[in-house]
This record gives structure tokens, sequence and C-alpha cells, in this order.
């Protein structure tokens, strides 16, 4: 238990809450219950001098989602887990911590496949691949981006509908090229 506070909490500073604290509060119930005889709350305070408290009340949207990427990518590095799948987890962050929410997924995708649905160019552009979802006539499709399509949809994300060469370039600074 301590170690994986430890690990979340580190993993928690790193996107841009330098005291942020994650803590598990483990109490015994009296009788069982689906959960069985254990009541376990994860705690969390992103401000210095602050108590952690039940994450679900302390946490902004932004924070709930920074915090749910830390447990799972250490949970995933602790287990044996072949596919994990975030749906916009960077959901409530933008610029430096948008970065490193892409480093921390990329990482992960080192040891093990992860797909992850986002709207944020610097996370899109970590990946090693990128699929288009699009819907027609109410059905789901997705289609691999070739490099150029890549940098398009990127830059689409930088400015909008209007692709600017200003967007394009930024969008193939991210993508290295």
């Amino acid at each position: 238990k301590v170690v994986f506070e430890k690990d979340v909490t580190d993993v928690i500073r790193q996107l841009a809450m330098p005291h942020g604290v994650f803590e598990i509060k483990c109490e015994s119930v009296e009788e069982l219950t689906a959960n069985g005889t254990d009541a376990v709350t994860f705690m969390f305070s992103a401000n210095k001098g602050y108590a952690p408290e039940n994450m679900a009340k302390a946490a902004s949207g932004g924070e709930l989602s920074r915090l749910m990427l830390a447990i799972k990518s250490i949970a995933a590095k602790n287990n044996y887990i072949p596919t994990l799948i975030f749906d916009e987890i960077d959901t409530g962050v933008s610029g430096r911590v948008a970065d490193a929410v892409g480093d921390i997924i990329n990482t992960l995708s080192e040891s093990m496949q992860v797909i992850d649905i986002t709207h944020l160019p610097q996370v899109a552009a970590k990946g090693n691949t990128h699929l288009l979802v699009y819907k027609e006539q109410g059905v789901t499709h997705l289609r691999p981006l070739t490099d150029q399509e890549r940098v398009v949809e990127i830059a689409k994300m930088l400015s909008g509908s209007t692709i600017t060469d200003a967007a394009l370039s930024q969008a193939r600074h991210l993508l290295g090229k």
C-alpha cells in the first residue's frame, strides 16, 4: 500500500501538482458486503498544507483526470495488462501538463498496447499510430492516417477548421518532422 501511494504521488507530481498527495484509507466494516469486509477510500490533496480528503470530493475535473492516469499507469506497471484504453484521460488539461500526459502514455506503450482517445495535439503527436474516428450515416469508422494526413489532423487540433501554415508548422514540430 505504501509503495503504491508513493508511486502514484510521484506521477501526480509530474503532472503539475507539485504538492499533490495520494493516500489509501482502509477501514474494516462490521458486516460482509458485496465489496468484502473493508471500505477503501482514495484520498487526495493537491495543495500544500491541506490534509488529503476523499478523492471524489477533493479533486477537480482536471485533477481527477490526472489522478486516474497516475493510478492506472502505476497499476498497469505492477500487473500484466496487455491493453490499456484511455478515453479522454487528458480532459481538463493543456499545455505543459498535456505534454506530460503524453509522455506518461508513451512510456506505458513501451510495455503494453495503449489506445488513447484524445483531442489534444500534444498527446496525439506522441502516439505511434494515429487513427481517425469518424461517423458516416450513423456508423462509426476508424481509418489509419498516413504521415501527411496525420500532420493535417494535428494541425486541425491546433487551429480548428481553418488550417493555417502556422498550425501545419507546429504540427510538424510536435511530430518531430
